[in-house]
């Protein structure tokens, strides 16, 4: 997973004209422009990536965007883990300390990990990080990402879109 952020920071990074100046005159304008940016680095890796802007938390600081508040999915109609168990999960997030876990509902599998510095949601087809993405949770996320999504770290394979042939 850490290859998937990293790629979507740096690629953020490189189109930052495209949506700095919407922030300050037009915030909407400027959210979607970002997450145009996460969409395609999200296609590119076979994922879907959103930049999520909880109101009342602003952006201070360009060169933390999607550093927290992020969504990805893999496997979006999965509503229960294949490959691992819910205790194996709790037991690789033991490294972060968590305060608690909690189910998320909703007829899936899946809990609520809150941790002293926010919360990351866990899904059978993707994650949502409510906290700072530290090397600690890049770590996490790299096991969840290969081992529960079966996702691997090598550079993906350029996407080609078949032809219409009428």
């Amino acid at each position: 997973m850490s290859w998937i952020v990293q790629d979507l920071w740096q690629t953020l990074e490189k189109h930052r004209k495209e949506y700095e100046r919407f922030l300050n005159e037009a915030k909407l304008e400027g959210f979607w422009a970002i997450n145009r940016i996460a969409a395609r680095v999200g296609d590119k890796w076979g994922v879907f990536i959103q930049v999520n802007f909880p109101p009342g938390r602003s952006i201070r600081n360009l060169e933390k965007l999607g550093h927290q508040d992020l969504s990805i999915l893999v496997h979006r109609e999965r509503r229960s883990f294949q490959g691992i168990t819910e205790e194996e999960l709790k037991e690789a997030f033991r490294a972060l300390n968590p305060v608690s876990y909690d189910s998320t509902g909703f007829g899936y599998e899946g809990f609520r990990v809150k941790l002293a510095s926010g919360r990351i949601d866990i899904l059978p087809g993707g994650i949502h990080i409510w906290c700072e993405i530290t090397p600690e949770v890049c770590k996490f996320l790299d096991w969840l990402f290969i081992q529960a999504y079966g996702l691997q770290t090598s550079q993906p394979e350029p996407v080609q879109k078949m032809k219409d042939s009428t």
